[in-house]
């Protein structure tokens, strides 16, 4: 991707459900920021912190310089404006609250985790039923190779 120089954009939509750690879930996204490369992430709330109707996130932007993030930051606020000049906030303030109330930040980290192992177990179990109970043909590995909500 480096030698190619394609634009890195990251979609932590999941965050913690892969392994049931925020910050070993965020290891490619800090790993591409300590080599310097410009990308946008996206993060959001909806599934990790069970907000899923107040459409609650944020889009970070990693620059090259100073003066191009400048740059960025005036046209993320015209478009912001133009799109959503009054965004729904109560989402926003259930996060910055656990965010930063390092007790309920701590309680929510236990809660991903907790998730997590439960898609764990559950993916475990239906490779068992499928493979062992039910004997259905075909190969099923996937289902326990994967990680997180999806392939």
């Amino acid at each position: 991707m480096l030698q190619k120089n394609h634009y890195a954009f990251f979609d932590s939509a999941y965050q913690g459900f892969a392994s049931g750690d925020l910050d070993r879930d965020a290891w490619a996204v800090r790993e591409f920021v300590r080599r310097g490369v410009p990308m946008l992430i996206c993060q959001s709330f909806a599934k990790n912190a069970g907000l899923y109707g107040e459409r609650i996130g944020a889009l970070h932007v990693v620059t090259s310089s100073p003066v191009v993030a400048d740059r960025v930051r005036s046209q993320l606020s015209v478009l912001s404006r133009s799109e959503i000049s009054n965004p729904p906030a109560h989402g926003a303030r259930l996060v910055s609250l656990i965010l930063n109330t390092p007790e309920l930040f701590e309680l929510w980290k236990e809660d991903i985790k907790t998730m997590a192992g439960r898609i764990i177990k559950m993916r475990d179990e239906l490779y068992r039923l499928l493979t062992e109970e039910f004997k259905t043909p075909g190969t099923w590995n996937h289902i326990v190779d994967q990680i997180g909500m999806f392939r």
